[in-house]
């Protein structure tokens, strides 16, 4: 009745004000449970536990489930007292929908806010991120190592020292002591972006190379280089090779081609990146002219080791890089043609090759578009 008590507008507007204080100290006390430690909490709506305390129970949370039959599920199990509290809590920290669905195991008794820590999406752990381009060797790979404060570059080839290949792999290794120091694994890091949690080691990223090399150069791809007469290793050293010729991507297979003509031939490949290699085995050549000397002399292409591919016939003893997978493929897949001969293209800059198949014709390419 009018003068009695508040008017009508009056008492709505303070009975919502009272919501909002109490819908504020709910928020407020929810926050303040999620940043407490769980030894020094009680649970939110009540004081209670369940009967046997701390035993182990095993849950499943499938795909898809919702938090209210989860709660109700760790309710039945004991595991919490209150399915209607786990719910709402979830509800006041925004977990609704970041439950992730997996096998757990958690005691009864638990409290609330440690069951939802436990079954919340988490987020990625932090990765150490490593590039490794391909075409380049184990020691310029170590150099990347060192640059990003994953480990010291002497770390990193001392791992590669003592990696193991697959046996499938180890098997066509030549003898340690044809290959020169340090390059038993040249050819079978493969390059990519790796990712790595934190703590990992640097054995593990060598690791984790080498069994990516084992799955990438897969049975299919080994069956067809075996039909070209080459196995796994000698695939490799001549992927390597390729991997440092060809720029253009649609040539790989062109100039694998070439080389394997002259494989066939027992001729000499006349790889110049097989000259740069041999070269940077002297450490005084490398302190002067990097890993890949740029332009070589003379005197570099008479020098007398295994991977001069202008003195020696047929393939040098290992791979001279780290091939990356379009050259495994373009030497497993070579093109089958009557090309013997090709030089760069210098009048295209671009990298492009011509190809040839006589010596003369080879010859007119190399007067028409040979470097000048």
């Amino acid at each position: 009745m009018p003068g009695e008590g508040w008017p009508v507008g009056r008492d709505a507007s303070l009975r919502l004000a009272a919501v909002g204080i109490v819908v504020a100290a709910v928020v407020g006390v929810a926050a303040a449970v999620a940043k407490m430690p769980d030894a020094t909490i009680g649970d939110p709506h009540s004081l209670s536990s369940p009967p046997s305390a701390g035993r182990e129970v095993t849950i499943v949370v499938p795909e898809g489930a919702n938090v209210d039959e989860i709660a109700r599920e760790l309710e039945r199990l004991e595991v919490i007292p209150s399915a209607e509290q786990l719910a709402t809590l979830a509800a006041l920290m925004g977990l609704g929908h970041r439950l992730a669905p997996g096998t757990y195991t958690l005691r009864t008794g638990s409290s609330a806010l440690t069951v939802l820590e436990t079954i919340r999406v988490q987020p990625s752990p932090p990765v150490i991120r490593l590039t490794f381009p391909e075409g380049i060797r184990i020691e310029e790979m170590a150099a990347i190592v060192e640059a990003s404060g994953f480990a010291s570059a002497a770390e990193f080839l001392q791992a590669v020292d003592r990696a193991q290949l697959p046996p499938d792999l180890a098997a066509y290794l030549p003898p340690a002591d044809q290959l020169p120091p340090g390059q038993r694994l040249q050819g079978y890091l493969f390059p990519d972006t790796y990712l790595l949690p934190k703590g990992s080691t640097v054995d593990d990223l060598v690791a984790l190379m080498i069994a990516t090399l084992a799955e990438r150069f897969t049975p299919e791809l080994r069956a067809a280089a075996a039909a070209k007469g080459l196995n796994p290793h000698q695939a490799l050293t001549l992927a390597s090779i390729v991997e440092r010729e060809a720029v253009i991507p649609e040539e790989r297979p062109l100039i694998a081609g070439v080389f394997l003509n002259r494989l066939r031939a027992n001729d000499l490949l006349g790889a110049d990146p097989t000259v740069q290699f041999a070269v940077a085995l002297d450490p005084a050549n490398v302190a002067r002219w990097g890993w890949w000397k740029k332009e070589l002399t003379i005197d570099d292409l008479e020098i007398q080791s295994p991977y001069n591919t202008r003195l020696f016939p047929g393939l040098p003893p290992g791979p001279i890089a780290n091939p990356g997978l379009a050259s495994i493929e373009a030497v497993a897949n070579a093109a089958e043609t009557d090309y013997y001969y090709f030089v760069a293209n210098a009048k295209a800059g671009d990298g492009s090759h011509v190809f040839a198949v006589t010596e003369a014709e080879h010859e007119r390419n190399k007067a028409l578009y040979g470097a000048p």
